[in-house]
């Protein structure tokens, strides 16, 4: 009788153990861990790594895994049940060269890549508005000259000294109007420089460093695909 019993546990024990192996679901782990690990399809669940997502989900997924400072993550996965899918994902760090190499095609482009979103939105502006009064200005210094040049040339082919005596504070006038033009120009161009020059500054001295993150040992998400919810397990090791 007590073989039997004993028998009796060792048989649930093998079918509990069973039942484990076959267990399906995904299973995500990062390094480093502590990133926001993201399903969507046909329900859509998130958790910080590791994690897993276990039982009732079904069909084509996209992954995407996120942490501030490191490049995000996308796929796809396939689930199915009776299947478990594992994942370890690499985050790559974002840096200091590649926000400058941003930044240095278009202004706020590499604050927005470390995710300094206002920041970049006012170097893009600056950027914008000191090359637009670039054109504007050299558009008028073009006008300018081009007049300058036709009154010198009317000044200098007439033989009148009356028409020489009232074409001359005309010229001189022109004349002056194009060197300020001339001038305005070259602020301009000086604005423009600036403005490229302060944003790759900004990008590569005030590049933000991780401020901190959020580590656990395990995550694990069992979705309710009847009633729509989750149920959630958090476990810490101190």
């Amino acid at each position: 009788m007590r073989s039997k019993g004993i028998l009796v546990i060792l048989l649930l024990s093998f079918l509990g153990a069973s039942a484990l192996a076959q267990e399906d679901g995904l299973s995500v782990n990062t390094s480093p861990p502590g990133a926001e690990v993201k399903i969507s399809g046909a329900v859509t669940v998130s958790g910080l790594s590791p994690i897993k997502f276990a039982r009732g989900l079904e069909g084509n997924f996209k992954l995407r895994v996120y942490k501030y400072g490191f490049e995000t993550y996308k796929s796809s996965v396939f689930l199915q049940a009776g299947r478990e899918v594992n994942v370890t994902v690499k985050l790559r760090p974002k840096t200091r060269i590649k926000a400058a190499a941003r930044s240095l095609f278009i202004p706020g482009w590499g604050q927005a890549y470390t995710e300094q979103k206002t920041k970049g939105f006012l170097f893009a502006l600056l950027a914008v508005g000191t090359v637009g009064y670039y054109f504007q200005s050299d558009r008028n210094f073009d006008d300018d000259y081009d007049y300058y040049n036709e009154l010198n040339d009317q000044y200098n082919k007439t033989g009148s000294f009356e028409e020489k005596q009232r074409l001359y504070p005309i010229l001189q006038e022109a004349r002056k109007t194009a060197y300020d033009s001339e001038n305005k120009r070259r602020v301009a161009i000086g604005a423009v420089i600036a403005a490229w020059g302060l944003n790759l500054l900004d990008v590569l001295f005030f590049f933000p460093e991780e401020s901190g993150s959020t580590l656990v040992n395990s995550l694990s998400v069992h979705p309710d695909m009847n009633s729509g919810g989750a149920t959630i397990a958090l476990t810490h090791r101190f």
